[in-house]
């Protein structure tokens, strides 16, 4: 766990704000992966059970295979389609291919909630992968709130060791998780959403990158910020602000506009540009003062 330094292939800000050089980001299939150190009981019964207790309606298919996938539907949380409305579904993939570490090494460097993540990730042996399917034309609240349901239901009835947001590249302990789940915390971007911090390479002595990764999975922007004289925690409050406004408004930040930042001066610009650090991705610069 650490920082480390970015290496730009180009410059990729610009200051002219059009939204034609920046196409938008399109939403993306939410993958939460679970890690056990031990072979998983996939008990439909249970599962369907721990469902129960946190949707009105749920419904499940009779004649599942084995070798298939378990699929829930949820039709309190219905998708428009031309041909009709259907719900949005939630399934469970067993993974038979063994465990690569090597496949968590950014997210074991942007740890900071959780130091033990690399050293209890390396004791896993299995994965069951969650998915959500035929939601993503919902509004991104409606979409995190039922499939976060969801994983929480799979969470409480398998017990893994690790969970894993594949779209925020973040490691979670599963109790943390459940906590987090609880609407009283209100924070519900607490596993959808992860604030980085990167050193960069080619600037100046102590400068820092700090992006957010996950809100373009849901087609909105994500933000990054570059800086020097400022906290980094400073920094991560401002980026969560704007990340959680834009989540529960549906508003957008917009290019050559002003922000409310920190400091002397708190009225910062922003600017569309390309992603300094991957995945590639639509995100909003906060340039401070």
């Amino acid at each position: 766990m650490g920082l480390f330094d970015i290496f730009k292939k180009k410059s990729q800000n610009s200051s002219s704000g059009s939204t034609q050089e920046f196409p938008p980001n399109n939403p993306e299939m939410q993958t939460v992966c679970l890690f056990f150190e031990n072979e998983p009981l996939l008990d439909k019964a249970t599962i369907l059970s721990e469902l129960k207790a946190r949707f009105t309606n749920v419904e499940t298919v009779d004649d599942d295979l084995s070798d298939s996938p378990l699929v829930f539907f949820f039709p309190d949380y219905l998708v428009p389609l031309q041909e009709g409305a259907v719900p949005a579904q939630g399934a469970i993939i067993t993974m038979d291919q063994q465990l690569q570490l090597d496949r968590f090494t950014t997210a074991f460097r942007q740890s900071w909630h959780w130091d033990n993540a690399e050293k209890i990730m390396a004791a896993c042996k299995y994965e069951i992968n969650l998915t959500d399917l035929m939601s993503r034309s919902l509004p991104p609240m409606a979409r995190l709130a039922y499939f976060q349901k969801f994983v929480s239901a799979v969470v409480k009835a398998t017990n893994p060791q690790v969970v894993y947001f594949r779209n925020s590249d973040k490691l979670l302990d599963p109790s943390d998780f459940l906590k987090t789940c609880d609407i009283a915390q209100n924070d519900f971007l607490h596993a959808a959403l992860n604030v980085r911090l990167f050193s960069v390479a080619n600037g100046s002595e102590k400068e820092l990158l700090m992006d957010t990764l996950g809100l373009h999975a849901f087609g909105l922007t994500d933000f990054e910020c570059r800086f020097t004289d400022y906290d980094p925690s400073d920094i991560a409050k401002v980026l969560q602000n704007l990340a959680y406004y834009i989540f529960e408004t549906g508003d957008t930040i917009r290019s050559n506009t002003t922000v409310e930042g920190i400091g002397k001066n708190p009225i910062w610009k922003t600017q569309f540009a390309n992603a300094k650090v991957e995945p590639e991705r639509l995100v909003v610069e906060i340039i401070p003062r």
